[in-house]
């Protein structure tokens, strides 16, 4: 095939030099997600030394509240929540959305008696009808004293696990805790801390933070939104360039430019292109994006995903043709894919339950010519500071792709769900799309507005 580049076609991109310095839509968005972080009153959050302040201390307050309203229901007198965010994502979300603290380690150092890692996990415990003892905007010298153990709050190595079971009898915390977090907890760290507290029966409840986190308060969907506007804006910089032909790793660095110039941040920025898209539309790449440039007329698919801004995911995904002039057996699947999510966020509507929301989606993949056989799915999940472990399957099953369990009762405004297909042909390729939206009083408020279709 001809490379893209000796194509005749509208090319409206500047160097990489030109789009940092004078990217209008970067420009902008630094300067909408800049104006964001204030409280409801409009005042600048607090330029101490510490974390940055998205939230006021009465939104954790309420968010505690739903916590232990939550424990009275499911007879749950202590929770402890476990975080990992070592460079990582894993569990990250829960004990930052509860007390915005998190750790800041590689977590690559080696692990021994002689060397710890105090910035690998972080844990804070929730006691019923205690007051919670809040760490937001810590200042250097309360970073340092949670190394120790600050409150309900402790960052772990082994010392400090140790520290922290000698805490729990202290307090005489006895007899069942519900644990969140349990998934992540090192067997060095858990073995410790079950030697050490004896007294202590641990119950994994890994789910248990959904519900109180299910229902966006209106700051919460404000971050939402400008995160739609700063990943809308860089999944079309990175499908723009794909489609002109650009290599890879320079349409993810487009993309990564002005998330990160918007003050946002990303998990991976997955780009699949060319005889790979045979199998998949999704990038098995190490960084998610390669050094290569795809051919006219090669499938290609970004998908970006990652807690975009103040801590909150997305991971919207488009699929298109290199030089905008598909076949027409690849423009019949990529206009039935993107058909697909189309009329699945159209279904959509407050009050509907997530088991008939799959009735109806089954219908929009039966009509679609959604095929099983081929590898074809279409589905649903939520969002929020991390991935929910439940999902919206298409029909009426309890268990949904991957083994995730289906969402329980009814769409609510405020809820943040995603919607995605992806379809494969044999001899065509493989595609996919995902739509991020809010759930409102009439709908689907979509989030990311990159165009579904680039032809």
């Amino acid at each position: 095939m001809t490379k893209v580049g000796k194509i005749k076609h509208n090319r409206t991109f500047m160097d990489r030099r030109g789009f940092l310095q004078t990217s209008a839509s970067s420009v902008l968005l630094a300067s909408v997600a800049a104006g964001s972080i204030r409280d409801p009153a409009g005042a600048r959050a607090s330029r101490a030394p510490g974390p940055e302040i998205f939230f006021t201390k009465d939104e954790y307050l309420a968010r505690w509240g739903r916590v232990q309203a939550a424990m009275a229901a499911a007879g749950h007198e202590n929770l402890l929540v476990w975080q990992r965010s070592a460079s990582t994502y894993d569990r990250v979300g829960d004990v930052y959305w509860l007390t915005n603290f998190y750790t800041n380690g590689t977590g690559q150092d080696p692990l021994s008696e002689e060397l710890d890692e105090p910035w690998t996990f972080a844990a804070v415990l929730i006691r019923k009808g205690h007051e919670p003892e809040l760490h937001i905007g810590l200042t250097d010298e309360a970073i340092d004293a949670s190394k120790i153990f600050c409150g309900k709050l402790v960052s772990h190595t082994p010392h400090m696990t140790v520290k922290f079971a000698e805490y729990l009898r202290a307090e005489r915390i006895a007899g069942r805790v519900a644990v969140v977090g349990d998934d992540v907890l090192p067997g060095r760290f858990d073995r410790i801390l079950r030697h050490d507290t004896p007294q202590i029966e641990w119950v994994p409840d890994e789910g248990f933070l959904e519900g109180p986190q299910m229902i966006k308060s209106p700051r919460e969907l404000e971050a939402y939104r400008t995160a739609g506007a700063l990943v809308t804006h860089a999944l079309t910089s990175a499908m723009e360039a794909m489609v002109a032909g650009e290599r890879a790793c320079e349409a993810a660095a487009r993309a990564a430019a002005v998330i990160l110039r918007g003050g946002g941040g990303f998990h991976r920025i997955s780009i699949s292109h060319g005889p790979a898209m045979m199998k998949s539309p999704l990038s098995y790449d190490f960084y998610g994006y390669n050094m290569n440039a795809p051919d006219a007329g090669d499938l290609v698919c970004v998908w970006i995903y990652g807690p975009i801004f103040a801590g909150y995911w997305l991971d919207p995904g488009r699929s298109a043709v290199c030089g905008r002039h598909p076949t027409p057996a690849q423009k019949a699947l990529v206009e039935s894919c993107a058909r697909l999510v189309d009329d699945m966020v159209k279904a959509v509507a407050p009050g509907i339950t997530a088991r008939d929301l799959g009735v109806r989606w089954a219908e929009i993949a039966r009509k679609g010519g959604v095929d099983e056989q081929s590898g074809d799915d279409l589905f649903g999940h939520g969002l929020g500071t991390s991935f929910p472990s439940y999902v919206l399957p298409m029909g009426d099953a309890d268990i949904g792709p991957y083994g995730y369990k289906r969402m329980k009762g009814p769409l609510k405004p405020g809820m943040v769900l995603a919607a995605e297909a992806f379809q494969r042909r044999p001899g065509v390729g493989a595609v996919g799309f995902e739509n991020n939206f809010i759930v409102t009083d009439t709908g689907a408020e979509v989030l990311d507005k990159t165009p579904m279709l680039f032809w």
